[in-house]
């Protein structure tokens, strides 16, 4: 059997396909060959070993809550998207989700340039306002005449496949007095395309106005309202218009939507997350299905998806459930499991090599508040359909490691 790619002695840690051993992974033309115990090396063009302590071998990391419309977006007017391989690949990232950066204006610049240029698998959702308002202003929609149902539909025909999802945030003035209206002609869309709907919960803008309370009964309406294969994001969220720590009548609401498919996506961001909810959260047995990182251009510096995988390893969580959470049930939750989120003979080849760190670290959260861990996780290498690409840590300095720990 031809080999390209040997990934020799490593632990490998696959929670879908029950798989928490040492063994060997033999990659040909970007696909798994074959996986077991001591796999022959002669005439392998190229072999990897992974024996060093704390070293293991996952299915490639699916982050489904980034922005990568890198270059859609004029730097220095808004929260300019991140390229998608630094935040990618080049963190041990396989695939990311872009959760509707831009609206129909601008979502022709993923196939036209982003997608042909990137290594990182991309998949973008589009965002519910038509004329892309989310990161310049921070507000998806500013009026309902913006939500434009037959331009959409322009879009989706003028793009086959490309639209994988809609995207709403529940953040603006507009949403106290008519954020159902505008969760109900989301909901509608998505339908019609036949795509998830994403949506946002948390407005961190919504301190500095006078009725921050009227969030919470939007945000109890889109829990009630989310179909199977919706994605409610910012779980952990400590803003207004958040679950908080589910401790009240959001509990049994959540636990509801969960039973009838409907995901529940932490996307910590620079702006949602609070330590104090993730753990009362998890205390109540509310576990989030997925991990993801919400980065942009302004939080690349700040973490990246393995430093939310240790946040949620600080609040709690083992190895094994992060590294569920950004596999096998981040491609579950994006209709992806056929494809992505396992290793098995005959797929492409997405791995991620990653180590775990341990000493005394501190985390921050969107408060400010800071709270201890006893690990970390960085990117060793990762396999992007068979190819090997090694960390580049790009804007990030990963100096939050503790002192003395060993670094590449």
């Amino acid at each position: 059997m031809h080999v390209d790619l040997l990934i020799k002695g490593g632990h490998v840690l696959d929670p879908g396909r029950s798989i928490d051993r040492r063994t060997d992974i033999a990659i040909a033309d970007g696909r798994i060959a074959a996986i077991g115990d001591d796999l022959p090396t002669d005439g392998v063009a190229r072999v990897v070993e992974v024996r060093a302590p704390g070293q293991y071998v996952v299915p490639g990391l699916l982050d489904i809550h980034t922005h990568v419309a890198h270059g859609a977006i004029t730097p220095g007017v808004g929260m300019e998207g991140c390229d998608p391989d630094t935040i990618g690949v080049r963190s041990g990232v396989t695939t990311v989700l872009d959760a509707g950066s831009v609206g129909v204006a601008n979502i022709g610049v993923f196939s036209a340039y982003i997608q042909p240029r990137a290594r990182t698998r991309v998949i973008p959702y589009l965002n519910i306002g038509s004329y892309a308002h989310t990161m310049p202003t921070m507000v998806d929609v500013n009026a309902l005449t913006e939500i434009d149902p037959d331009a959409i539909g322009r879009c989706v025909t003028a793009n086959p496949g490309l639209v994988q999802g809609i995207k709403v945030r529940l953040v603006g003035p507009l949403m106290a007095e008519h954020g159902k209206e505008i969760l109900g002609r989301s909901r509608q869309v998505a339908q019609e395309h036949g795509v998830p709907l994403m949506v946002h919960i948390g407005d961190l803008s919504a301190r500095r106005r006078p009725d921050p309370h009227l969030l919470t009964p939007v945000t109890r309406y889109a829990i009630e309202q989310l179909a199977p294969g919706d994605v409610l994001t910012h779980l952990c969220t400590p803003n207004h218009g958040g679950v908080l720590g589910a401790d009240d009548l959001m509990l049994p609401l959540l636990t509801e939507a969960r039973e009838r498919g409907v995901v529940l996506d932490a996307a910590l961001g620079r702006g949602n997350f609070g330590f104090d909810v993730a753990r009362r959260q998890r205390d109540a047995g509310l576990a989030p299905d997925t991990v993801s990182s919400d980065l942009t251009a302004m939080g690349e510096s700040f973490q990246s998806l393995m430093e939310c995988m240790a946040k949620f390893m600080a609040v709690g969580y083992s190895l094994t459930e992060v590294v569920r959470m950004t596999t096998t049930d981040a491609a579950a939750a994006i209709g992806k499991s056929d494809e992505l989120g396992a290793i098995e003979v005959g797929r492409e080849a997405d791995l991620t090599i990653l180590e775990v760190v341990d000493g005394d670290f501190e985390f921050v959260d969107t408060a400010g508040d800071t709270f201890p861990g006893a690990h970390g996780l960085r990117p060793v290498q990762t396999v992007r359909a068979g190819e090997l690409i090694a960390p580049h840590w790009g804007p990030h300095p990963w100096g939050w490691l503790p002192a003395g720990a060993e670094r590449s």
